[in-house]
């Protein structure tokens, strides 16, 4: 994922002018993309290991990558047992790893998310696959709207 997709930079956003107006909610949905986005889970590949569950699912931590039951691998420690005389009163971390290297999955996976996540997941979706775009959804120069006028000369 090191595209610009047409800027001269990533994370290059255009110039604001009266057409392409700019307002906190855009800068917000960016800060969402670029923290939480940018991650392995969302590329589709971790570890050469494909996703299995929905893109959706992956963005938005609403489940397991590979979509494993009842996964447990490691976990936090909430109290250390190195202290003494906690060590026999701290249960075992279980821990049944299966060598993928992909962690699991760490949210409620009985959430059902609602119609409107999904809608600001697909509009999410459509502002990061031009993030980088620097023409404001058109071309470099005019050179679209002349065809497009060459069509429509009567």
């Amino acid at each position: 994922m090191s595209t610009v997709l047409g800027g001269p930079y990533n994370g290059y956003s255009t110039k604001q002018t009266i057409t392409n107006y700019k307002d906190s909610e855009q800068t917000a949905i960016r800060r969402i993309l670029r923290n939480s986005w940018n991650t392995q889970q969302a590329g589709g590949v971790v570890n050469n290991n494909k996703r299995v569950i929905t893109p959706f699912r992956a963005v938005n931590n609403l489940g397991d990558f590979l979509s494993r039951k009842n996964y447990v691998c490691g976990g936090s420690n909430q109290v250390n047992a190195s202290k003494p005389g906690w060590k026999g009163h701290i249960g075992s971390i279980l821990s049944q790893c299966d060598g993928t290297g992909v962690a699991a999955g760490s949210g409620n996976m009985r959430h059902v998310p609602d119609s409107s996540d999904y809608i600001r997941y697909k509009k999410q979706n459509a502002i990061n696959n031009t993030y980088n775009d620097s023409s404001n959804g058109g071309d470099q120069s005019n050179g679209s709207y002349v065809a497009l006028m060459r069509v429509r000369h009567f």
